[in-house]
């Protein structure tokens, strides 16, 4: 027996295989090369036609980049738009982020469809390719509808009522303003130059008396607001038979075709009033005094 030999042999077997399992492990240790469509997809809700439209992303997660071999939807009828929708559309490498991946859309306009799955192939410009039987898949669940998109109606102010009353020899023109209505000055111009402002706040009622006769007439407008309107009086029928106010007796009522004429006036003051109201509010102008 050759002494000598015999350890060293053992020696040189014991080393030799801890090498042996040493490449092993670091054989085992290093990194498998990764080749996988990165593929997810987003939606929002319902809309109001009953469509609904999916956002799909593919990235890559190799160092080399990658090219759209093939791309199928399910259900079979739907289709992708955009960029993904071409075969050969390049996927840049490391394209994991969302906002380096490449996108393409799917608008779904049918009632029965529940979900759509979209399966990506991808090939690599290192020859590999993604295998038939583990594409890289994403599904997205048909969403909630939106809701009433019609925003309900803005609330319209009450608009002031315009007052217009005349009798023989007298003209009274005014407003009532609702409580909540803006605060309102009017102002009066008359045919015999008298100028006047009358300031009505909301929930007020106020009114302001000219003298009047044939002829005359009342320009009536509203601080803030260009528009103005004319008032003109007519006399009520039978005040030449019954006279005036004051020492000729009592004014006479306004009947017949008199109180179409002042019917004109108050819808004639209901544009200074009223209209000029509502304008101001588009205009975000308030009355002031």
């Amino acid at each position: 027996m050759n002494l000598l030999k015999s350890p060293l042999r053992r020696t040189t077997a014991v080393l030799a295989g801890a090498f042996i399992g040493l490449s092993g492990a670091v054989a085992l240790a290093a990194p498998a090369s990764a080749h996988a469509p990165v593929v997810s997809g987003s939606t929002d809700c319902v809309n109001s036609d009953g469509d609904w439209t999916i956002d799909w992303s593919v990235g890559n997660d190799h160092e080399k980049k990658a090219w759209v071999k093939k791309i199928v939807l399910e259900p079979k009828g739907t289709e992708v738009t955009g960029p993904l929708a071409e075969d050969g559309t390049e996927i840049p490498p490391f394209s994991t982020d969302a906002e380096d991946r490449i996108h393409g859309s799917t608008t779904i306009d049918d009632d029965s469809v529940e979900s759509v799955t979209i399966k990506v192939w991808l090939k690599w410009e290192d020859g590999y390719k993604t295998e038939w039987k583990k594409p890289g898949t994403a599904t997205v669940e048909k969403p909630e509808a939106c809701g009433d998109e019609t925003p309900p109606p803005a609330e319209t102010p009450a608009a002031p009522k315009p007052i217009a009353e005349a009798d023989c020899d007298s003209l009274t023109l005014g407003l009532d303003n609702p409580e909540d209505g803006e605060d309102i000055t009017l102002t009066f111009k008359t045919s015999k130059g008298e100028k006047r402002e009358l300031e009505v706040k909301a929930g007020e009622k106020k009114t302001t008396k000219f003298s009047a006769s044939e002829g005359f007439s009342v320009e009536v407008g509203a601080k803030g607001v260009e528009e103005t309107t004319k008032v003109e009086y007519e006399q009520p029928a039978g005040c030449e038979a019954g006279g005036g106010g004051g020492e000729e007796g009592p004014s006479l009522p306004v009947t017949g075709a008199a109180a179409g004429s002042i019917a004109g006036g108050a819808a004639a003051l209901l544009i200074a009033g009223g209209v000029m109201f509502l304008v101001a509010r588009r205009r975000k102008v308030r009355f002031t005094a």
